[in-house]
C-alpha cells in the first residue's frame, strides 16, 4: 500500500511542476525545463500506476 502512496505523490509532484508559475521571477528562463521535467514525471508515474494496477488486478 505504501507503494501506491509514493506513486501518487510523484504524480502530484509532476502536476505541481507543470503548474508552478515562474514568470516574473529569476527562474523564468528555466520554465521550459521545469515544464519538461513535470511532463516526464507525470507520464512515468501514471504509467507505473497503470502497470501496477493491471498487474494487481490479474494476480487476484
Amino acid at each position: 500500500m505504501n507503494k501506491w502512496f509514493s506513486l501518487v505523490g510523484g504524480l502530484v509532484g509532476g502536476y505541481a511542476l507543470l503548474k508552478t508559475p515562474l514568470d516574473g521571477s529569476f527562474l523564468s528562463g528555466l520554465n521550459p525545463i521545469v515544464d519538461g521535467i513535470g511532463l516526464i514525471t507525470m507520464l512515468v508515474f501514471s504509467g507505473a500506476l497503470i502497470y501496477y494496477g493491471v498487474r494487481d488486478m490479474f494476480q487476484k
